[in-house]
């Protein structure tokens, strides 16, 4: 299965909770629900992918690892 056909299913953390949260206020039309620990998306992962990319833009939100 490539990537645009795989369903959005990611293991909830505090951070990601608060940038999908964000992410589904900002962009109409975008599902999450959270079960058994994951999270999951009406959208695929590529579009996921693109939709908390553009919040993190519209809303100067930058990851720095380490």
């Amino acid at each position: 299965m490539d990537s645009n056909k795989k369903i959005f299913e990611v293991k909830k953390t505090f951070g990601l909770s608060v940038l999908l949260k964000l992410t589904r206020k900002t962009i109409d039309g975008i599902e999450i629900s959270e079960t058994d620990g994951k999270y999951r998306s009406n959208l695929n992962l590529d579009e996921m992918n693109r939709a908390v990319t553009r919040t993190m833009a519209s809303h100067n939100i930058q990851l720095k690892i380490g």
